[in-house]
């Protein structure tokens, strides 16, 4: 699905402003402070898993918002966001959080996943087993 539409951009505007008034983070800063870079890179894994946007269209998007990007950096910051989220356990509240605000079909299956992912090994077994039959 390519994020050509003008109501799209418009929903990864508002979802960008929904971070920042969570955060008190404005994705578009220009700073490489840890905590900048982890909510940016947060802000990237959603649009990216959630909202389904290419790389291209994702450094469009930033550089339109005035921060410089190409889509290397978007690639680096969506692949580093598990690291992220190991170490700041405030990410996934605000991943769920967005998700569980998100219009996209897949949010539902990623906020699933989320959870059986912070269950203990036996019971995430067991809702796998369940969802799978």
């Amino acid at each position: 699905m390519k994020y050509k539409q003008k109501h799209d951009l418009a929903y990864a505007q508002h979802l960008a402003r929904l971070l920042k008034n969570m955060t008190g983070i404005d994705v578009f800063l220009h700073s490489r402070k840890a905590e900048v870079i982890e909510i940016r890179s947060l802000f990237i894994y959603i649009l990216r898993e959630v909202e389904e946007m290419t790389y291209h269209s994702i450094k469009d998007f930033f550089n339109n918002n005035g921060k410089q990007f190409d889509h290397a950096t978007a690639m680096h910051s969506y692949k580093n966001y598990p690291m992220y989220k190991q170490y700041n356990k405030k990410l996934d509240h605000y991943f769920n959080t967005i998700v569980s605000k998100s219009k996209s079909e897949k949010s539902k299956k990623l906020q699933a996943k989320t959870i059986i992912d912070n269950l203990p090994a036996e019971v995430a077994e067991i809702f796998t087993y369940m969802i799978q039959k």
